[in-house]
């Protein structure tokens, strides 16, 4: 009996390994917004902290120059956050362009995988048919050379 053999197996291993390109481009998408999220964490801490070391100076004689350094760093570190706040927006939009791309290429293998296994149930059905009708011609072909045997024996 002839093995099944899907003839757009080709097609099928190119868009099998897109999709694994592609989940792999999702993947780095995604980290590289858990990246911009933490940096953004980071910096929020550091403003924490330098707020409280400002508020802190104010506990000691400290010169007009020490607090202007420590607004300084408030402002700097204030910008900062809104520098990851757009990269945060950067990488969700590019986690969302990557989602898109991974589900056209989820749908495209998935047609394909379809039609696999369209082929593959007419790949059986035909086979099964054949199997019967050799069955079935076995077994006229036997029961007419009884037959024979039959007519010659008597």
């Amino acid at each position: 009996m002839k093995r099944f053999k899907f003839r757009l197996e080709t097609v099928e291993k190119v868009r099998r390994l897109r999709e694994q390109q592609v989940l792999r481009l999702l993947g780095a998408a995604n980290r590289e917004l858990e990246n911009a999220r933490s940096r953004k964490r980071r910096q929020q801490e550091a403003l924490a902290r330098g707020k409280i070391e400002r508020e802190g100076l104010g506990m000691i004689p400290t010169s007009q120059g020490d607090f202007a350094v420590a607004d300084d760093y408030i402002r700097g570190t204030e910008q900062r956050i809104v520098q990851a706040d757009q990269g945060i927006f950067r990488a969700e939009k590019s986690v969302q362009k990557a989602k898109r791309v991974y589900l056209i290429a989820l749908r495209q293998l998935r047609a394909i995988e379809l039609l696999r296994e369209k082929h593959l149930l007419e790949w059986k059905r035909e086979t099964s048919k054949r199997e019967q009708k050799l069955i079935d011609d076995l077994v006229s072909s036997r029961l007419r050379l009884q037959r024979e045997e039959e007519v010659e024996t008597r």
